[in-house]
């Protein structure tokens, strides 16, 4: 077993806010997945962003406010985001006190093929 924690991460300004990227944990080799650490101070809001990758995102401590083509969602701790690719977004910390801590976990999609497409037949 091994355990990974954010508070001890190694972060770096990126964004707008504090991201800490897990390849700081080489122990871990390849794996199939990128993932990172995202940490807002109390009242921020990261920058926009828009990127290639699918993008799982667990708060693990605070609420989030996704921000998404003028749709805003809130996200408790806990709770789990998922952002199709090439979808801009903003994320926002609305605590005046406390960090908002997001394990946002990412991966290019799969090209979908024809077989993934289907033909409209029902397989069922």
């Amino acid at each position: 077993m091994r355990k990974y924690v954010s508070d001890t991460a190694e972060l770096t300004d990126e964004y707008g806010i504090q991201i800490g990227r897990w390849t700081q944990y080489r122990d871990l080799g390849q794996l199939p997945f990128d993932a990172m650490w995202c940490v807002i101070p109390p009242g921020g809001s990261s920058t926009e962003d828009v990127h290639p990758e699918v993008e799982f995102a667990v708060v693990t401590r605070g609420t989030a406010i996704y921000e998404a083509g003028g749709e805003k969602v809130e996200v408790p701790t806990g709770g789990v985001i998922l952002l199709e690719p090439e979808r801009r977004h903003v994320i926002h910390n609305p605590s005046p006190e406390q960090p908002l801590t997001i394990l946002s976990i990412y991966w290019m999609p799969r090209p979908e093929s024809a077989e993934d497409a289907g033909d409209g037949a029902d397989r069922g």
